[in-house]
Parts: structure tokens; sequence; C-alpha cells
């Protein structure tokens, strides 16, 4: 929910200020930024965050090897969104956000990241075949009479592995976390230079198989990262994640943490997050979040006869436990004037005061068919009324 007032705190720094306090805060301190020079040639700048709930950031002018490195393997906006701020939600429970800084991962090399992501080389298979590396964890190519054939037999399985670092507050590395991701869904398409073609690959995963598999190549990568420079006896905290379907409007989810100690090479109790992302409306929603669901359809059929034959609402709940603890609606709608969209957004607002069937945080984000931003609103319990930001209004 605070991303969407980014813009606006940015224009305030702009303008002379270091300070940003979000509208639906319950905190009324605001947010400092101070500045300090970690060497001669690297200047650190200490963002504070709004809640003393969360990580003050260690920004670097040196930018993280790895920055935006994510998007060449991970398919699916949204997992990349769960993964990078679920794997700093979940490291609270190791860094406290009130004796450790977040600093993106500044130790694991790109070059690692493909070593690791890469398929093992295969018995008599070809030395030219692409993604193929003497360090890779994922299985080498299987059996069929192209590539395109021989990939989909013997899916990558591995997807990503994320680094975040946590230090402590004389600047020195506490120890990091990982988010090892694992594929649900093998979607590449993969260009040999031998044929110069492409091969497209869709291959579905058994996700329970994919789940378990995930604990294995955790403790592989715990192996490899022991061997960079800087990580040899730091504590390092993995969460294991499931991916979504490329495309698909909702995220995976985290479904396991462990912490390996210092210089441990490996972790051999997991625990269970009982976290999960569900779509609204979906099967699954119906089969395992009934009540959850019928509550979602009664608020939709009121959103959606207000204008009823131009809306879509689909909505993103964030589960624990099988508790429903946070709710994000996406509604998209053919606005003709302005008018509309601000008539909307109360009528939305107007919803949430008197016929809100969710007692949980909600954001709601209107727009229009052409994913252009409307409206956002948001709820929390507690608050006197929902607040309302329609973007294109200048008053």
């Amino acid at each position: 929910m605070k991303r969407v007032f980014l813009g606006l705190c940015l224009l305030f720094v702009l303008v002379g200020t270091t300070a940003c306090t979000m509208p639906w805060s319950q905190n009324d301190k605001q947010q400092m930024l101070k500045h300090t020079q970690k060497s001669k040639n690297e200047n650190v700048t200490i963002v504070s965050p709004d809640s003393k709930k969360d990580y003050q950031f260690w920004h670097s002018n040196k930018t993280s090897p790895s920055r935006g490195y994510i998007t060449f393997g991970v398919n699916n906006r949204l997992d990349i969104n769960e993964l990078e701020t679920g794997l700093m939600r979940l490291s609270k429970s190791v860094y406290d956000p009130g004796k450790y800084y977040f600093q993106s991962g500044d130790y694991i090399s790109t070059d690692l990241i493909n070593e690791m992501l890469a398929r093992k080389p295969g018995k008599g298979q070809s030395s030219d075949l692409p993604s193929v590396n003497k360090q890779g964890l994922n299985p080498s190519y299987g059996k069929g009479s192209d590539i395109g054939q021989q990939a989909a037999d013997k899916p990558k399985e591995l997807s990503y592995v994320l680094e975040q670092d946590y230090l402590s507050k004389n600047g020195k590395l506490g120890g990091i976390s990982l988010a090892i991701s694992m594929n649900s869904v093998y979607s590449q398409s993969i260009f040999y230079n031998k044929t110069g073609k492409t091969y497209p690959v869709d291959v579905t995963l058994n996700k329970n198989e994919q789940m378990q598999k995930g604990k294995s190549y955790a403790n592989e990568v715990l192996q490899r990262i022991r061997q960079v420079k800087g990580l040899e006896d730091v504590p390092v905290f993995i969460a294991l994640y499931i991916e979504s379907a490329p495309g698909y409007d909702a995220p995976g989810h985290f479904y396991a943490v462990g912490t390996a100690g210092d210089s441990a090479h490996s972790i051999n109790k997991w625990k269970s997050t009982g976290e999960n992302n569900i779509l609204f409306p979906s099967d699954e929603a119906d089969n395992h979040y009934a009540d959850d669901s019928g509550k979602f359809q009664k608020f939709k059929s009121k959103i959606t006869s207000y204008f009823p034959n131009y809306t879509d609402v689909i909505g993103q709940g964030f589960i624990v436990g099988n508790k429903l603890q946070n709710l994000t609606m996406t509604i998209t709608i053919n606005f003709f004037d302005e008018t509309e969209v601000v008539s909307f957004a109360n009528y939305i607002s107007s919803l949430l005061q008197n016929n809100n069937p969710f007692d949980v945080p909600i954001q709601i984000n209107i727009g229009d068919s052409t994913s252009q931003p409307e409206a956002v609103i948001v709820e929390q319990p507690g608050m006197d009324k929902p607040f309302v930001y329609v973007y294109g209004a200048t008053h």
C-alpha cells in the first residue's frame, strides 16, 4: 500500500524536504534521511521507514551487483514483488528491524547466480547446448528429437536465488537472507545457435514435488554461497518459494523457512510459513476459502452494479494459517470522463464504509482497460473512513 504514494514522496524530496508520512500511517513521526560516508569511494544514505516495525534502508551509491537481475529468472511480475517484499517480511523473525539495517544483496554475483541456475551437463550430450554449466544445479536436458523436446522432458526446477543483506548498526554484515524460488510452470523460449531456431517450452510441474525439492536445492545453494568471500561464517536465513504460472493474477507463496547458523552448510529443520496468496474468484478460493470467496462475490456484485456492462473485478488475498490477513482488489473499467472516475471512487469508498464484509486491510486499485491507474482506495481497521486518491483530480 505504501508504494501508492511513492511518487508524491519523491516530489516532496525534490522540493527540498526529506520527510514523507503516508496518509494512513499509524506513526506520526516523519521519515528522515541520514547521510554518511562509509569509505573514500562509498557514500551511504540511511532511509528510515514510517514504522518502527520496518527496516531502515542502507542505501549505498555502489549498485548491488544483481540489481534487477531477478527479471531474467522469474517470469511473473507479481512473483518478483512477493519474493522481494515477502523475504524482507519473513526476515524479521531472525533480524530484528530495531537492530539491523536492510541492504540489497551485495555478495552473490550474477555469474554465480547463472552458474547455479544453469543445467548440469548430460552424459553424451553436445557441449554447445544453451545454459549448461558444470556447476549447474538444474537437471540436464532430457530425451527428444530437438532441444525444445529435450528441455520439456527435463524441465528446469530452480528458478532464482534472491539475496538480501542485514547489517548491524555499525554497518558490518550481521547475516543474509536467501529466497529459493521454484518453478511451478517451466516456461522459456530457448534459442539454439546450432540450428538458428527458437524453441518455446511450457511445462506444468508437480507443485508438491517442487516444494519438497526446494529443500534440497536450498542446501546445495547454501554450500555454494559459503565459498563467497564474506559469507563463510555468517547466519543465513533461507525462505522457500513456489512461483505461480506466468501471467497469473496472483503470486505464488513462501512455504517454508530455515536458518543456517554461523558457518553451517546445511539446514535440517524447516518450519512451514502457513502462507498463501489466493486469487478471487478462482476454484482454489471456492474449494479452500469458501467463506472469504462468498464475501468477495457479494462485494463484487455491489461494485459491478454501478457499471454492470463494463467492470471487471479480481482480488488477491494474503493468507496466513488459513486466515485472510489483507486483500488487494483490482477494478478494471472504461471511463468516459474524469467525473465518472471521481463518482465511482466515491461509490467504492461508500461501499467500504457501509458494506465492507472484510475486517482486514484493503487496498482497491482502479484502472482502465489499458492498465492506466485512475484511483486508489485504502481502508484499514481503525480508520474513520477510507482514504481515496484520484490520480487525475486537480483539487
